[in-house]
């Protein structure tokens, strides 16, 4: 894909955004028309790049909560205004029960991974005595 066709898809994604940074679905709507009303060179590929970086913009939207003992509803939802706070946007949370972590949680914001739990603690001891 040529570099302006790049330039294009980060441009086309960012007018899809709202003032908060969150996909519009009647945006992305009108990108789409737009693009099947005049299809420029390449239009697959730049199809393609586009949809990539919108699953990312939608995936920074949502902050999956994976824990081992379910949090209070008080915890989830200072764990969401710290969120909206770092991102600067609202975030959806998503609780995912994961006994893999034994004691503790980890979120996942987009490629961002925050986690502090037993499981993270003893994969360094477990390394040392292997």
């Amino acid at each position: 894909m040529s570099a302006r066709n790049r330039e294009l898809a980060k441009k086309l994604v960012q007018f899809s955004l709202d003032e908060e940074g969150r996909v519009v679905e009647e945006k992305v709507r009108e990108v789409l028309e737009s693009l099947r009303a005049n299809p420029p060179r390449e239009h697959k590929l730049l199809l393609r790049a586009y949809m990539v970086h919108i699953r990312q913009e939608l995936a920074k939207g949502v902050a999956v909560v994976e824990y081992a003992g379910k949090p209070r509803t008080e915890a989830i939802e200072t764990l969401r205004q710290e969120l909206a706070k770092e991102y600067g946007r609202s975030i959806e949370v998503e609780l995912c029960e994961n006994p893999d972590l034994l004691v503790g949680i980890r979120v996942t914001v987009g490629d961002d991974v925050y986690e502090d739990s037993a499981a993270t603690r003893l994969r360094p001891l477990a390394r040392a005595l292997s």
